[in-house]
């Protein structure tokens, strides 16, 4: 094969491999495009209708709570450390913040099982009283779980009925006065990240 039929083949290469390489990019851009048009400018598909109870089996619906920002926080009562140290972060912050006129914290349960109303008053005792702690059926608690995107599931580890551990995403949400997603926070942040962030929305609205 002559240098030159070399070099053209070369050519020929580059030319498809640029070719392939700009139809990637113009299917990759699309798709963002798409995705990008699919949700408000600058929110995630966050949040959702549920339909829920608390301690004194009170029915509450994500409707109740138009008009007010959020907290929100999806555990377990019988989780050893992640959870209470979640909730213990958004009590003081919510309260340094003005208390539930300000901001309301929601504790949603991923274990209704055991996780009943009773279990729920007990639970309640440990923090802030503005908190609204709610269970409800194992389908309501799947759809609320599904509207959030968050992350749980039963650990087998040779436990009891009543001994089981859940492994599942903690992360606090910061929901606007509309339910749509504004921020969200790990267990392991402050109050005052979450304090932060909020003020900035107060402020801004964004």
């Amino acid at each position: 094969m002559s240098r030159k039929t070399r070099n053209l083949l070369t050519l020929g290469i580059i030319s498809i491999s640029l070719f392939c390489c700009a139809i990637i990019g113009i299917l990759r851009t699309q798709k963002v495009a798409e995705t990008q048009e699919s949700l408000p400018h600058g929110q995630l598909a966050i949040g959702g209708p549920f339909e829920l109870i608390d301690k004194d089996k009170k029915t509450w619906k994500n409707s109740d709570f138009k008009g007010k920002p959020l907290l929100v926080y999806f555990g377990y009562t019988y989780c050893p450390d992640i959870c209470p140290t979640a909730l213990y972060t958004m009590s003081q912050a919510v309260e340094k913040l003005g208390g539930k006129a300000t901001l309301q914290p929601l504790f949603i349960t991923i274990d209704p099982k055991r996780d009943t109303p009773a279990q729920l008053e007990n639970y309640f005792q440990n923090f802030l009283k503005d908190f609204i702690m709610l269970t409800g059926s194992s389908l309501q608690i799947k759809q609320a779980i599904k509207a959030f995107r968050v992350h749980a599931a039963r650990v087998e580890e040779g436990r009891g009925e009543a001994d089981y551990l859940m492994d599942h995403s903690s992360l606090i949400y910061l929901m606007d006065k509309e339910g749509k997603y504004i921020a969200h926070f790990d267990h392991k942040c402050s109050p005052q990240d979450i304090i932060k962030r909020t003020e900035t929305y107060f402020k801004t609205g964004v």
